[in-house]
């Protein structure tokens, strides 16, 4: 008796103490508390209704609607310590990323004022260098921890009517040093009538983000190609990244969207082995927020088409549509465009 009083103590004062501590293991608890409560009102509308035939199944209607409400009720209750969880990990995020960015800066800006001296030996300027890739990468990932802080509160993103067609041309030119290591050409195509409803810092990174995928995932110096379209389409602008690229599983398509999730590229010894896996994830976060839609089609060895529906914004001003083209593969690449009223 004695022994089966201790177990129920100690057991009663670990799931306290777990009750107490782990927020995720609270909100199981309310979830589970919850569905059995739920259980025992519509068994004791049911056993009333058994009883008292005549007014018991109206009885049963009203019971049935007053577990709805109360399971509404402790529904908000019952997830308030997973939002809870929620809100103290973005904010920790936020402030590691922050805390990191000035040594990150100086240690970079340090290693660049010693590859400046042109004593040093080659072996110290290829580790330096080393350093100041892995630096940039660093950098990149912080830079899209804090992109995804800022997305969790939307209502601090400004929206206004963008034409986003000039952007897009300074995006592919800063990503023309990428597209040049790697020999792949880089065809936009642009139609009038590309004026979004948006945050221009978001829009810049949402195409910043997809055509360094469609850079990064093109095989090296093998006559690639990475194709931009940018057009208004039923009420939506029309933004798509076109790759021949490796492509994309079937089976990792559904986890693409995932924090940090990339796919095995291991095989292929051409692919640009970078980013911090939330590319995609930041995508999706800002189409969800400025209310548009994203398809992704994919086939191994086949490349990659990405397809961004974002809403329309004002009048255009333009009245021309363009191709331009730019062949990074060649030496001194220069863009070829053509354009029609």
């Amino acid at each position: 008796m004695k022994q089966s009083a201790a177990w129920a103590t100690a057991s009663w004062e670990k799931f306290a103490s777990k009750y107490k501590n782990d927020l995720f293991f609270r909100t199981s608890a309310h979830i589970i508390g919850l569905q059995a409560g739920f259980v025992a009102v519509c068994a004791g509308a049911f056993a009333v209704a058994l009883v008292y035939p005549a007014l018991g199944w109206a009885i049963f209607g009203a019971l049935v609607i007053f577990a709805f409400v109360c399971g509404a009720l402790l529904a908000r209750f019952t997830l308030g310590p997973a939002r809870r969880t929620a809100q103290y990990q973005k904010l920790f995020i936020s402030n590691v990323a922050h805390e990191l960015r000035t040594p990150l800066s100086i240690i970079k800006t340090e290693s660049e004022v010693a590859l400046i001296d042109e004593a040093l030996p080659s072996p110290l300027k290829r580790i330096f260098g080393e350093i100041i890739e892995e630096l940039n990468r660093a950098s990149e990932i912080i830079n899209n921890l804090l992109s995804l802080e800022t997305l969790t509160r939307p209502e601090r993103m400004q929206f206004q009517s963008i034409d986003v067609a000039p952007m897009l041309d300074e995006v592919v030119r800063r990503l023309g040093q990428l597209a040049h290591e790697r020999a792949i050409k880089v065809t936009i195509r642009k139609e009038p009538g590309a004026i979004v409803w948006g945050n221009a810092t978001a829009l810049e990174q949402i195409m910043t983000n997809l055509i360094k995928n469609a850079l990064s995932y093109t095989p090296a110096k093998a006559h690639g190609t990475v194709s931009v379209t940018l057009r208004p389409e039923s009420g939506m602008v029309l933004f798509a990244v076109q790759d021949t690229g490796i492509g994309i599983a079937q089976e990792d398509l559904q986890h693409i969207f995932e924090p940090f999730y990339r796919a095995d590229t291991s095989r292929n010894r051409k692919i640009k082995k970078s980013g911090s896996g939330l590319g995609l994830t930041i995508v999706s976060e800002m189409v969800r927020t400025h209310h548009g839609r994203i398809h992704v089609r994919s086939e191994l060895k086949s490349g990659t088409i990405v397809s961004i529906y974002l809403p329309q914004g004002g009048a255009n001003k333009s009245r021309e549509k363009s191709e331009t083209s730019i062949d990074y593969s060649a030496p001194g690449a220069r863009a070829t465009s053509s354009s029609a009223l």
